[in-house]
């Protein structure tokens, strides 16, 4: 049998029913048990050229960068269309040279963050494929339709631009709300959906039932709460996205329902069995009191795709955002037989509307200088409106871009908004060029700093290698104190730049000088806000290892890389000294990234630095802070799994407590794991342990190892 990941692009071209054939042939041949895929080899690295494993850690670093700002933060800064373009140019990579499966390719759409709960979805909560093209479209609905043997069914109905959302019903009374997080799992954000008033919390329906939705803000309050800040003196919010999502990750339930949040039920993602079709389910949901989507039940590819045109005619007429529309297969007894993709069902798909388009005049282009010293052009626009909003800047991506469109100061250019995100210009509109219109080009000193600009290598991008560019070192300071990095919280953008301005910031190791006196004298601080911003700096010292590594900013390292380093060398001191060949005997870790971090540790500034934060207290190695008896203890050595969750800790913080005793945690079992640490509702891993004789713990022992009261988190 040939293997799914092996299979031809000729193959690949043809119906799923071939597919459909193995995955049932593969049932039989081993008795019903086992996945899908097979695990193969996928070939050494060192046959992948290195310009394309550059390329690949690149887009890589790009797309974990671009999921973060729209999955976690709701405020991206490229389009759907570019992004997919990015997507698509990592699958060509990924199938040209296998070897790359080997690094760190990044999943897609994780919205989890580290202050929240996290839960097991009941069934796994997947993303959409989607299209723009009609062709595609068509496509799709031809490749059900070969499966389910003639003219089939299809709902089509808007595709709402909010943030998918899990509910959960016990026995018809509201228990939990989830975010998708990575499908598998989500955040608990259920104190701030409660706070939906046209959501039910109790619904005539009996046992465990999960209606999905969408959460979403309204045009009009949109605009209306934009308003309140703009008086206010604060800044917008970018997007009505942007927005939901913002309100959801608040801590304080209150503060959420001031942004009056709404949902939306699309589907029933567990207890669904009686029903035959989706329009089955929507009417249901709406009897037991949900608000639901309008929809149109279509047969076949052109009655489908009018219904597609006239949804995206009277988009704008919706009171949310919409950027397209979903094409779902009606029969539910067809869509278990179609079954899904790792990340996406086959019996749906996205059809995105071509971005809304306006044209005006490209007055100046601007030069943003990034952490690394990347100067990004970007376009300063005469005021226009686009899709409901003012538009006065767009990104530029780099020099080469605007050659290639020829792009001029003072030339007509159209300008697109992908959905509700930082507009692009797609191109100068030749035939009205005035003839005044200016080329640009790139100056030979940094705006900024006046410091030299060059390009490295076959970069495209043009780079200030000035380290004292004052951008620069806010960029720098802004990482190292993020969410994902040190976690500084009260050390945002604003009180960065005052700090940077007063002098008492010129770089991240300045953040461990500040005192109480001089914070104090700042406008807008006082004795209050002073020990706030001072006990979080002092909480950073304690900070897991992989998280200082992020902190760095080593060029290709991200969150996940700096994870893997870590775990494997849980020292600062060791992995300072360790060479290119070392590091790549680590899973995930290839040729570009082991060279960069390489000559990051090897470089005496970096030493220094490193040496600097140390002498300041910082945590230089994971289980320093442990007891010494704590190196002989049940966790020094051994690789962890875990499922389920907990009411004493948060998963990640149970990680980080493991690696600070000498542990290591890794997502998935296998044979080298020691121990799976079971919580409620653990799902499939702990059959899957068994079959491996992997020994598991309950939490009872698992927070006496950690010396934590479990019956302190009671009412948690």
């Amino acid at each position: 049998m040939l293997l799914l990941r092996q299979r031809s692009s000729k193959f690949r071209k043809k119906s799923w029913c071939r597919e459909i054939f193995f995955r049932r042939r593969k049932a039989i041949a081993t008795g019903g048990g086992g996945g899908m895929f097979h695990s193969v080899e996928h070939g050494n690295l060192a046959t992948v050229p290195r310009a394309a494993e550059i390329e690949f850690a690149e887009l890589a670093d790009s797309i974990g960068e671009h999921d973060r700002r729209y999955y976690r933060d709701g405020a991206p800064t490229i389009g759907d269309g570019e992004y997919d373009g990015l997507r698509r140019r990592m699958e060509f990579l990924l199938e040209k040279y296998p070897a790359l499966r080997r690094l760190h390719v990044p999943a897609v759409g994780d919205d989890r963050m580290d202050k929240f709960t996290r839960r097991p979805h009941l069934a796994p909560m997947l993303s959409l494929n989607n299209t723009y093209c009609e062709e595609d479209l068509r496509q799709f609905i031809g490749r059900v339709e070969k499966v389910s043997g003639g003219e089939t069914e299809f709902a089509v109905e808007p595709k709402i631009d909010g943030l998918a959302m899990a509910v959960i019903f016990r026995d018809g009374r509201f228990a939990y709300a989830l975010t998708r997080g990575n499908g598998a799992e989500g955040d608990d954000v259920s104190a701030n959906v409660r706070t939906i008033g046209e959501l039910p919390m109790e619904i005539q329906l009996a046992g465990t039932v999960e209606v999905r939705g969408e959460v979403y803000v309204d045009r009009e309050n949109f605009l209306r709460l934009n308003a309140m800040r703009a008086e206010e003196g604060l800044e917008p919010f970018a997007s009505a996205r942007n927005l939901a999502v913002g309100s959801l990750r608040l801590l304080d339930p209150e503060r959420a329902a001031e942004r009056r949040l709404r949902f939306i039920a699309y589907d029933i993602g567990c207890g669904d069995g009686q029903f035959q079709t989706h329009s089955q389910v929507l009417c249901t949901l709406r009897s037991l009191g949900f608000p639901t989507n309008d929809h149109t039940v279509c047969r076949g590819a052109e009655e489908t795709w009018r219904a597609v045109v006239h949804l995206g005619s009277c988009r704008r007429d919706y009171p949310f955002d919409t950027d397209g529309a979903v094409v779902k297969v009606n029969g539910r007894a067809l869509r278990l037989l179609l079954g899904a993709q790792a990340t996406a069902p086959r019996w749906a798909m996205a059809y995105k509307f071509s971005p809304e388009r306006a044209e005006t005049i490209l007055e100046n282009i601007t030069l943003r200088v990034g952490r690394s010293g990347v100067l990004t052009p970007v376009a300063d626009l005469r005021p226009v409106s686009l899709g409901g909003t003012t538009i006065r800047s767009a990104t530029l991506h780099n020099g080469d871009d605007i050659a290639r469109k020829d792009l001029r100061i003072g030339d007509s250019v159209i300008v697109e908004r992908a959905g509700e995100v930082i507009p692009a210009v797609v191109a100068a509109v030749h035939a009205k060029r005035p003839p005044w219109a200016t080329p640009f080009t790139f100056p030979d000193k940094c705006p900024a700093c006046s410091g030299s600009l060059v390009r490295i290598g076959g970069e495209v991008a043009c780079r200030c290698l000035n380290c004292d560019c004052p951008p620069q070192i806010f960029r720098r300071i802004q990482h190292f104190a993020s969410k994902d990095a040190m976690d500084i919280e009260s050390l945002g953008p604003q009180r960065i730049s005052q700090l940077m301005d007063a002098g008492m910031l010129l770089h991240f190791v300045d953040i461990f000088r500040l005192n109480r006196s001089a914070l104090a004298s700042q406008r807008r601080m006082g004795d209050k806000s002073a020990d706030r911003l001072l006990g979080a700096i002092e909480g950073a010292k304690k900070r897991p290892l992989w998280r200082l590594i992020h902190g760095l900013g080593i060029p290709h390292v991200g969150a996940e890389t700096a994870k893997i380093l870590a775990g494997k060398w849980p020292s600062m001191e060791k992995l300072m000294d360790l060479s290119g060949e070392q590091l790549q005997l680590c899973g995930g870790i290839g040729e570009v990234v082991a060279a960069s971090a390489v000559k990051f540790f090897s470089d005496g500034h970096s030493r220094r630095l490193i040496a600097q934060l140390a002498e300041y207290g910082l945590s230089m190695a994971d289980g320093e802070a442990a007891p010494k008896g704590d190196v002989a203890g049940p966790f020094a050595g051994k690789i962890f799994a875990i499922s389920g969750t907990f009411a004493a800790m948060a998963r990640d913080a149970i990680g980080e407590a493991i690696a600070a005793r000498g542990g290591t945690v890794r997502k998935s079992l296998s044979k080298k794991i020691d121990m799976l640490l079971v919580g409620e509702s653990p799902g499939s891993k702990v059959a899957e342990a068994e079959k491996l004789s992997i020994p598991t713990v309950d939490e009872g022992t698992l927070m006496g190892w950690l010396g934590v009261d479990g019956s302190a988190a009671a009412g948690i």
